[in-house]
């Protein structure tokens, strides 16, 4: 005869061994896990910050824009002689002033005498350039926007005194500063009747 009943309760006997703590499966699944979170996050930092960037040198090519239509319709008889027309600020050497210099400066210098055309020149290379300190001209264009120009274009052939003029600030955005490939151009455009 078959004891059936000793076999049944060893089956039935509680298991003494319970597990307690975590695995190292589980621990690195975990692990896993965590990392790929913190990855994301970093990327999303970084889409951020790019963004950040590109939409601060908007706002500063656009105030550059606005400020060269500020001194074309204040200066409008410069703009009426064409004083204006045809700039870019690739034709000019931020390491010069102009003469004469329009603005006063440190130490009590007054301002030169300047003729419209003067005037003109000076407003140029100030948006373009900066204002000139004692290390040379800084925080123009060409000096706070990446690869950043300025041109001033009449849009009219031939350009007349009631002709309309284009402000455009241009500067170079991308993941990369060093490989051109991956960057893009950029510009803000102002049209202004002076």
């Amino acid at each position: 005869m078959i004891n059936h009943r000793k076999n049944y309760r060893r089956n039935l006997a509680p298991v003494h061994s319970r597990q307690s703590g975590l695995g190292i499966v589980e621990v690195l699944v975990a692990l896993i896990v965590v990392s790929f979170g913190v990855l994301g996050m970093a990327s999303l930092q970084l889409t951020g910050m790019k963004h950040s960037s590109g939409g601060f040198n908007r706002s500063k090519a656009l105030l550059y824009a606005q400020s060269t239509a500020t001194r074309i319709r204040l200066n409008s008889i410069a703009a009426d002689d064409q004083n204006y027309a045809g700039f870019n600020s690739d034709s000019i050497s931020c390491d010069v002033a102009p003469a004469p210099f329009c603005q006063a400066r440190a130490n009590n210098v007054p301002a030169d005498s300047c003729t419209t055309a003067q005037l003109a020149a000076f407003d140029l290379f100030s948006v373009s350039c900066g204002d000139l300190g004692s290390n040379g001209a800084e925080k123009g264009v060409v000096g706070t926007l990446p690869n950043g120009a300025l041109a001033v274009t009449c849009l009219a052939t031939p350009c007349t005194p009631d002709s309309a003029y284009q402000v455009t600030v241009s500067w170079s955005e991308g993941r990369s500063r060093t490989n051109t490939d991956e960057m893009t151009t950029r510009r803000v455009q102002v049209r202004l009747r002076p």
